[in-house]
């Protein structure tokens, strides 16, 4: 089998749904952290298309873009649905979260502004995630119909790495428990059902972003 390569820098970021995919497959792969200095130099050697990490190394291609990765991995593996309706929950609803991580990462890394962050959390973040929890199954189990989906690893690692893990339990996690308590079983109950998933988060370090 060819050597399968992840190729990102050390933290969570765009990064970490490619993994989680990778892990849940038993897709051997290393797992390549540049650091910007690293990235900086490698960047123009133009191994990455558009010159942005993510990159995934597989099946002979070099692939850019996350969302586009994760959507190869999932196909490949015959994991996306084949109905229309389906197609549109799921893709509607990575982009929603898209939209939540892009209002996110403005505040933290364009803006620098944590009060402002706070605030956002607060006030207008609640009602985001009561717009989430309205797609869940009755059994808090899929975001799209009965079977695992684009959308539900995407909505899983924003809810289990924003809200749940260590290093934001304490100040995040009331805020979920209080608006949409049923994501917190969603996000159980998809680690559960990947013995791979729970094993690699078990032993993940932490990381800022």
């Amino acid at each position: 089998m060819a050597h399968t390569r992840f190729v990102y820098f050390d933290g969570f970021g765009r990064g970490e749904v490619t993994r989680l995919i990778l892990k849940h497959l038993g897709q051997e792969f290393e797992d390549y952290r540049h650091t910007f200095e690293s990235w900086g130099k490698e960047k123009t050697s133009g191994v990455a298309e558009f010159g942005q990490l993510p990159m995934l190394q597989i099946d002979g291609h070099n692939l850019v873009q996350s969302r586009a990765i994760e959507k190869y991995l999932l196909r490949r593996a015959g994991l996306l649905s084949h109905d229309l309706f389906e197609l549109y929950q799921d893709e509607s609803l990575v982009g929603y979260l898209d939209d939540i991580g892009q209002i996110i990462a403005k505040f933290v890394f364009v803006d620098k502004d944590f009060e402002g962050l706070a605030k956002f959390n607060q006030e207008q973040l609640p009602e985001k995630l009561r717009i989430l929890e309205r797609r869940l199954n009755p059994s808090n189990t899929h975001s799209v119909g009965n079977s695992i989906s684009h959308a539900d690893f995407v909505l899983f690692q924003f809810i289990h790495d924003y809200f749940l893990r260590p290093l934001k339990a304490e100040q995040l996690r009331p805020i979920l428990e209080a608006s949409a308590p049923r994501l917190i079983q969603f996000a159980d109950n998809f680690k559960n059902a990947s013995h791979n998933i729970s094993a690699y988060l078990a032993t993940r370090a932490e990381s800022q972003f």
